[in-house]
């Protein structure tokens, strides 16, 4: 069966879709959001949401970087030049921010707080939320991080689950990995319903903590890019997924169902995933212009940057309070405001220590070789 995945395709769009549901789902969030376009905007980020989607776009994208990857150490320099320079940069900005505009003025304890942050901010702790940043907007600066060790738990779990599903695929029980993903999806359906309706701390850190809820997305992205050519014959067109999305989705609604956002049903986020991989390996377009668009717009892209910044930007304009009697002109400041920040910090920062990807790889490579030797001999 032929497998071989196309290399061109149109996953930029989705990204930055799934950004973008996002940073205006927490748009909502400022306090003079009117409510007309909290109701527009919520149902339309429910429709369309954005975690899941990068979760599953994430599973099938980077088990093709593994397979590609000549190395577990380069699979992993790939990983972390993808994720922290962002990360350490948003960080960075978010530190000159707060002492610059005078959002806080530590004292005594305060600084191990802040020390204690820092370190968070600049690892895995994102869940740390001092109380002298509760002041700031929302209460916490940059809450979307959450994700973040769910991500780094997919990457560090991904050779665990190929070797895992190679094992299988050996003893001729390839289906076992179908299992795996009914077993996730009961999981993730168990899990949300008692999360929504009896919420306690060991839900609170399942969900913000443990990859145990969102390994059902990331598992189907997988799937889809393990069995392309198998699947691929029912992403030939994407417009009767898109329209069964649509009455799953109003369905779902009307019969009072958890139907959206974060805690989709995997049923209905299925249905969504044969959607995106139609979409995604469309045939390319005839139209030159569009597809230089869309080359320059994967080159440069953003979409992780958008996600990384956003809060701290709404958080900041709020705080300041920026047009704060103009609806329309806070909106536009904080897009471009995220947007701006996320270019920079793309053009700085992330394409200056991606392009040396290479040289990290080989560095670190060379530092195994000696204790490879010693271990032979």
């Amino acid at each position: 069966m032929n497998n071989i995945i196309p290399r061109t395709n149109h996953f930029i769009w989705i990204r930055y879709l799934a950004a973008f549901s996002i940073v205006f789902s927490h748009s909502k969030q400022f306090d003079t959001a009117p409510q007309s376009y909290i109701d527009v905007v919520g149902t339309l980020t429910w429709f369309v949401p954005g975690v899941p989607i990068l979760f599953f776009i994430s599973g099938f994208l980077i088990s093709l970087s593994s397979s590609n990857s000549q190395s577990l150490t380069a699979f992993f320099v790939k990983r972390i030049l993808r994720v922290y320079p962002p990360l350490w940069a948003s960080f960075s900005v978010s530190v000159v921010l707060i002492f610059s505009l005078g959002m806080v003025e530590l004292h005594g304890d305060d600084w191990l707080k802040f020390l204690m942050w820092s370190i968070g901010q600049v690892t895995v702790v994102f869940f740390y939320h001092p109380d002298f940043l509760s002041h700031v907007g929302t209460g916490v600066l940059n809450g979307s991080l959450w994700v973040i060790p769910v991500i780094l738990q997919f990457y560090l779990g991904l050779p665990l689950l190929r070797k895992l599903d190679n094992y299988w695929i050996g003893k001729g029980k390839s289906h076992y990995i179908y299992l795996l993903l009914v077993v996730c999806a009961l999981f993730n359906m168990v899990f949300h319903y008692f999360n929504n309706f009896t919420p306690n701390v060991y839900t609170k850190i399942i969900h913000f903590l443990t990859l145990l809820p969102w390994l059902f997305f990331f598992l189907l992205g997988y799937i889809f890019s393990r069995d392309y050519g198998r699947l691929k014959r029912l992403t030939t067109y994407a417009s009767p997924w898109l329209v069964l999305h649509v009455a799953l989705f109003c369905t779902l609604g009307a019969l009072g169902f958890k139907w959206g956002r974060n805690d989709i049903n995997p049923i209905l986020f299925t249905v969504l995933a044969f959607s995106i991989v139609s979409i995604a390996f469309k045939v390319p377009s005839n139209l030159s212009w569009f597809n230089r668009i869309e080359k320059f717009i994967a080159k440069n892209d953003i979409s992780f940057g958008l996600f990384v910044y956003q809060m701290v930007m709404l958080n900041t304009i709020m705080y300041l309070g920026i047009f704060d009697d103009n609806w329309l002109a806070r909106l536009l400041t904080f897009l471009l405001a995220t947007i701006t920040v996320a270019s920079l910090s793309l053009i700085l920062l992330e394409k200056p220590l991606r392009n040396k990807r290479d040289w990290f790889i080989k560095v670190l490579s060379r530092n195994k070789e000696p204790q490879q030797k010693n271990k032979a001999v």
